[in-house]
């Protein structure tokens, strides 16, 4: 034994030392890997407690979910922007105005003193403000939002900023098939983790397509820049009209694929798939261009208003 021990040199010691390291720099991946997945899995679980809750409260209200008091006649000439707050007319500078005029309730009736800013967070906060869900639940655990700690939400009418709020819902103000219903085809995103238009640095999409378009069929990296923050773009947790919830490693999911982050613009449905996966980016769109999303994109009429736009 002693003479094996002898022949044990530094040379040795340095080989099994550099194995261990790269062991353990192989080990580390791994052992990461299911903390990402568990965090996955949480936000996935608050995800569908908001899809149960907004059921829950379709039940008592004629079948639709959650939105706040908007006149969908009216479009934007009665001063309802959903981009821009009350700021009619105007490009969104920060997302839906999340925050803005929070004690004050919206409607579409502005001699009132009420808020046009109705921002699709309000129509979240409406669970808050009832008690089907809390602030806690709209955080999602892997991304670096903080909850809302308010103690008496009735007071208020929003969450409080953008980082209070870690997902996104269909947005509710427009005629047929874009407010939230019971009666949505069963395969329609109507929240998910909110998208990446508000990080810095951030380039429209419909730009990114002009330069290099993506293809349906492309690998998942391909993708990250399009999908939701909250996953270092990895993909995004979506919750369809059925209440059930999957991690999507692309947004183009749901009812023809449709990118859920973005406006369709141009025909809409094209056969190629750009203008559905290269939409424009929400806070890049004017009122007077999209009062609503999916507006006459087939050229029919407004009936035909079944564009996916997961907002913010």
């Amino acid at each position: 034994m002693a003479s094996r021990l002898q022949g044990f040199g530094l040379r040795d010691l340095a080989a099994v030392l550099i194995t261990a390291v790269v062991l353990v720099l192989i080990a580390i991946p791994t052992l990461a890997h299911p903390h990402r997945v568990n965090r996955r899995g949480a936000c996935a679980v608050n995800l569908r407690a908001i899809g149960i809750a907004a059921k829950i409260y379709a039940n008592d209200n004629a079948e639709l979910w959650m939105a706040p008091p908007f006149d969908q006649l009216l479009g934007n000439y009665g001063g309802i922007d959903y981009l821009a707050g009350d700021r009619v007319n105007e490009p969104a500078t920060e997302p839906g105005e999340v925050g803005y005029a929070r004690e004050v309730q919206s409607t579409s009736n502005l001699g009132d003193g009420g808020s046009s800013a109705v921002s699709a967070t309000r129509a979240f906060w409406m669970l808050v403000r009832s008690g089907e869900a809390d602030a806690q639940t709209f955080i999602c655990p892997a991304s670096r939002d903080t909850s809302d700690l308010e103690w008496v939400p009735e007071q208020y009418y929003d969450f409080a900023g953008y980082d209070n709020i870690s997902y996104g819902y269909q947005v509710p103000f427009g005629p047929h098939g874009t407010h939230p219903s019971e009666s949505a085809r069963s395969d329609m995103p109507l929240a998910a983790d909110k998208g990446p238009y508000y990080l810095d640095n951030f380039e429209p999409t419909f730009q990114i397509g002009s330069k290099n378009p993506i293809e349906f069929g492309d690998p998942p990296g391909h993708w990250r820049r399009f999908n939701s923050p909250n996953h270092n773009g990895q993909g995004q947790n979506v919750l369809f009209a059925d209440a059930s919830v999957s991690f999507e490693q692309t947004p183009a999911v749901g009812v023809h694929a449709d990118n859920i982050y973005t406006l369709m613009v141009g025909d809409g449905w094209d056969e190629t798939g750009f203008n559905r996966i290269h939409g424009e980016s929400p806070q890049f769109a004017t009122v007077a261009e999209f009062p609503y999303p999916g507006q006459d994109v087939f050229g029919v009429g407004l009936n035909s208003s079944t564009d996916s736009l997961i907002y913010p």
